[in-house]
């Protein structure tokens, strides 16, 4: 028969350590209870309910996991390819108090790297949205290039515009037209051509525009040409003097001419053309005048 020896459970002075020399069993259902009054802690074969719990590490196996919240909402472990979280909304803050969320997970939705608060980069169904300017000292490319899933939009556009375009995100987007003098000179108020073989007389041809937006350079070329050739952007047929381009005598060693209207760009709505129209010509010869114009898309 079993005894039980008053020096196995407490020193002899009746205080002190619990010793249980061949371990310690407790019946299904039943508990031990630790309290101090303030802070109570209850064990049972399962559970462990306490306030605080300071130990030196925990270790877990593989696809045992740790489980936070009244409906253990968050998990961590480790199985046997990835280390995994796992939660319908998971925020990174701040260490103090709540702080500034710096990453949100939303479950089935976007994924946010924040400022401050304010989300700056977020991915969303068709690609990634930018709230903000981007800057950069250097664009880094790769031995293939760059590439982008689906489409970008911006507040604020790159770094030293103020573009909103949808597509574009504010780079300045050249188009090209021209004249070919080998089938004639071209007369007075003539328009360059976007395609074609002939002079379109139509002033109201040019490029549409898909978005609103500023014209704000332009380039002339020539090539073999003798006189002068003043050009004038119009935007829906109309001339405009205050966006002008004179070429005069161009020669082999300088056959372009660069105007720039950053000053005072030309505001133009979605769906205007533009377009070059000739406003004076003292042109005798010429084989091919070719118009780059540059706009940037609010």
């Amino acid at each position: 028969m079993s005894r039980l020896r008053a020096n196995d459970v407490l020193n002899q002075s009746g205080d002190g350590a619990f010793n249980a020399s061949e371990g310690l069993t407790v019946p299904a259902g039943k508990s031990i209870t630790f309290s101090d009054g303030s802070e109570p802690t209850l064990l049972n074969g399962t559970t462990l309910t306490t306030t605080v719990i300071n130990v030196d590490q925990v270790n877990l196996g593989r696809d045992e996991k740790l489980r936070l919240g009244d409906s253990q909402e968050l998990e961590i472990y480790q199985s046997s390819t990835a280390s995994n979280v796992k939660s319908d909304l998971l925020v990174l803050r701040a260490k103090q108090g709540l702080g500034d969320p710096y990453i949100t997970c939303t479950q089935g939705g976007s994924v946010a790297l924040r400022y401050s608060g304010t989300p700056r980069f977020e991915t969303t169904s068709d690609g990634v949205s930018i709230s903000g300017n981007i800057a950069s000292t250097y664009l880094n490319t790769t031995s293939t290039g760059a590439a982008v899933t689906g489409s970008t939009s911006s507040t604020d556009g790159w770094i030293g515009t103020t573009s909103s375009a949808n597509v574009l995100g504010g780079l300045s987007m050249p188009f090209s037209c021209g004249l070919n003098g080998r089938i004639s000179l071209p007369p007075t108020n003539s328009t360059m051509l976007f395609g074609g073989s002939e002079y379109n007389g139509d002033n109201t041809e040019g490029a549409a525009m898909p978005h609103a937006g500023k014209l704000v350079a332009a380039t002339l070329h020539a090539e073999n040409a003798i006189g002068n050739l003043t050009l004038r952007a119009t935007v829906n047929g109309v001339q405009d003097s205050s966006y002008e381009m004179l070429f005069e005598s161009p020669t082999v060693s300088s056959p372009t001419v660069i105007e720039t209207f950053y000053s005072s760009p030309k505001v133009f709505s979605a769906g205007d053309r533009i377009n070059f129209a000739v406003y004076n010509t003292t042109l005798t010869q010429l084989e091919v005048v070719t118009v780059t114009f540059f706009v940037k898309f609010d």
